[in-house]
């Protein structure tokens, strides 16, 4: 590796972290990160492994463990649990750049490479999350490498299958569905072999003994499958949300300049066009790869570059695979589940920028080079540029201004929070920790209000029985007997479940033993918020059980 690709490296890596602290600080942390910080700040691994085994999360042990290590490290502050997702995400830049060079030049590496860790707003948004997805990018990375090394060797090191080995256990225990995609990559090595015309039982039992690693966790998997229900919180997707995925919430943060200040026509047609950038090379490479493995004789020997592009397709055919999923079985098709795909975009990419240096002329090789520089130029610097063109984090849809509601109450009065994602933030962000804010578990209520609100009674339910914020959330029956006067945060949010009902809404609105007023707001883009006073008139419903 020369010294050249060494500084590109090592800027490609400080962008990500440079654009991780500009990004933390405009960005209210939400619940999923909120869970991590409580979680991985436990004083005891094993009563955090006890509790999410009881359904006080759903994540996989690798990141409980490994984060739980970090916090006792570092801290845990808000940037030190986004800066392990950082850490996470840099490492599987490293990996992922190395399995690509091992077939292309430095330039269709690198430019594969960035456009995805530069450029692809999922990713950005996911580097700067205390959350698991950071590790999960590097975990099939790291699959993806071992696969590489097992489609070259014809008879594989012991060493290298014990790596196997690891590699899938470390995949599926950091989330549920890396069993797709190290299943996904196994039938690939599978067929690569084919195309080669050998069969190899024992790699493939060793790729596959990493997955009993998912017993160990299998308590919680369950847990974790029953806590939405009857409802569930993920939808079922849309045609248009399966061509979405292949987008990462759009590339380019930096389009939102030109969302902003040009005229719609012009957006849209940059914005497709960034998007044809990506459609258009996976069909082109896709046509070509099949079309040299349908028409060679077999048996005949595939190259190391045949390996990268069919894991690069097996990658980018996930979106597929849970689409169908989510129709035939549950709904599993959320945008951050499929980040790891991205890594085929960027085989993808660096394959075809390979492929289109073949046809530069000689003349125009020092321009091809300078060209080439600028753009990688531009995307080594966007996770910055796109950090630096987030907003404040006021500006976030559903933002709380906790420091505000802090001092809108009296030390003394009882605050009933009635949408769980408030509940956490104000647990994490209240100034006053000795302030009465209280969440009350109501299953009636839960069943009646938007789907998400049984997921979120299960949630803090299990968060109560493991001694996370007991103190803190009440039974609503046992609350509202026992306080003729409190305030409750009652939340709408607007989009999409306008209409559902709200604790308050179900339990107080129209029942005649209360008396309640508006007495203040703090509403937001997507979220309606009112600060309201309660006044107990009757117990009649107290001697009820």
């Amino acid at each position: 590796m020369s010294a050249g690709e060494l500084l590109l490296l090592c800027c490609s890596v400080a962008s990500l972290v440079i654009s991780c602290f500009i990004w933390s600080s405009r960005k209210q942390a939400w619940m999923d990160e909120i869970f991590t910080w409580k979680e991985a700040s436990d004083r005891s691994l094993w009563h955090l492994y006890w509790a999410i085994q009881h359904g006080a999360d759903g994540g996989q042990p690798l990141f409980y463990t490994t984060a739980w290590l970090w916090v006792k490290a570092f801290g845990g502050s808000v940037l030190s649990l986004r800066l392990y997702s950082c850490a996470a995400m840099c490492g599987a830049l490293l990996v992922t750049w190395r399995c690509i060079r091992r077939v292309y030049g430095l330039w269709a590496t690198a430019f594969g490479v960035l456009w995805m860790w530069g450029s692809a707003g999922l990713l950005l948004d996911q580097n700067a999350e205390g959350r698991f997805y950071g590790l999960y990018m590097l975990a099939v990375a790291v699959v993806v490498d071992v696969y590489l090394r097992l489609a070259a060797r014809a008879t594989p090191t012991r060493l290298l299958l014990l790596y196997s080995l690891l590699a899938q256990a470390a995949l599926v225990l950091t989330h549920v569905l890396g069993l797709f995609y190290s299943g996904i990559i196994l039938l690939t090595l599978v067929l690569f072999d084919a195309l080669a015309g050998r069969f190899r039982i024992k790699v493939y039992l060793f790729h596959a003994a990493g997955w009993l690693a998912l017993l160990l966790w299998s308590p919680a998997i369950r847990a974790s499958m029953a806590a939405g229900k009857p409802h569930g919180w993920i939808p079922v997707p849309s045609l248009s949300r399966f061509f979405d995925s292949y987008f990462f919430w759009d590339y380019l943060p930096w389009l939102s300049l030109v969302q902003s200040h040009a005229p719609g026509f012009l957006f849209q047609i940059c914005r497709q066009g960034v998007r044809a950038a990506i459609l258009l090379p996976i069909a082109v490479v896709l046509f070509f790869t099949a079309k040299k493995l349908l028409r060679a004789e077999r048996p005949f020997s595939p190259t190391t570059e045949d390996a990268l592009l069919l894991v690069a397709f097996a990658l980018l055919s996930m979106p597929i695979v849970l689409f169908v999923v989510s129709h035939l079985l549950t709904p599993v098709f959320v945008a951050r589940y499929l980040l790891p795909s991205g890594i085929g975009v960027s085989i993808v990419l660096a394959a075809l920028a390979s492929r289109l240096s073949l046809y530069v002329p000689d003349f125009l090789r020092p321009a091809q080079r300078f060209v080439s520089m600028l753009v990688l130029l531009f995307l080594v610097t966007c996770p910055v540029s796109s950090a630096l063109l987030r907003g404040p984090a006021a500006d976030n849809p559903r933002f709380l201004d906790v420091e505000r509601l802090d001092g809108m109450i009296s030390p003394d009065a009882a605050v009933v929070i009635g949408w769980q994602q408030d509940f956490d933030k104000i647990m994490r962000y209240t100034g006053k920790p000795g302030a009465h804010y209280y969440f009350l578990l109501d299953w009636p209520a839960a069943l009646a209000g938007p789907p998400a609100y049984v997921l979120d009674y299960r949630l803090l339910h299990a968060y109560r029985d493991a001694g996370y914020y007991s103190p803190k959330i009440h039974d609503s029956h046992a609350f509202l007997c026992s306080h003729n006067d409190f305030l409750v945060l009652d939340t709408h949010v607007l989009v999409p479940m306008e209409k559902e009902p709200t604790w308050f809404d179900f339990a107080i609105r129209n029942n005649p033993q209360f008396a309640w007023k508006n007495i203040d707001s703090l509403d937001a883009t997507d979220v309606k918020r009112e600060l309201i006073a309660v006044h107990r008139i009757a117990l009649n419903h107290c001697d009820q059980p």
